[in-house]
């Protein structure tokens, strides 16, 4: 198991959850939106949502691209996704992740 910064977005229907390396990474990334510095801020280049659709804690799986669509519009990618929380949503702490996510 590691240690990854939760950032939190809250949709309307669906929240949406990044795992970032930490708040630096993330500050730096902001600073200099590329793509490369965004594959340096997360942890996991993927979103997450819990089983429930809403808060930020519980049994997490992968956001599916409709939940995205809906909370974020159509046509964005993963990268568009994760920027968007990053920059909209809010630190929640570190949480130790499970090696599933991690694969």
């Amino acid at each position: 198991m590691s240690e990854a910064l939760r950032y939190f977005y809250q949709g309307k229907s669906t929240d949406l959850i990044v795992f970032a390396k930490s708040e630096e990474s993330v500050q730096a990334y902001l600073k200099n939106s590329t793509v490369g510095n965004l594959s340096e801020a997360v942890e996991k280049f993927k979103v997450y949502t819990n089983s429930d659709g809403r808060g930020a804690g519980g049994e997490l799986g992968y956001a599916s691209g409709a939940q995205i669509a809906n909370e974020l519009g159509e046509g964005k990618s993963t990268a568009d996704a994760i920027a968007y929380i990053l920059r909209e949503g809010k630190s929640k702490g570190k949480i130790r992740v499970n090696e599933s996510y991690e694969k």
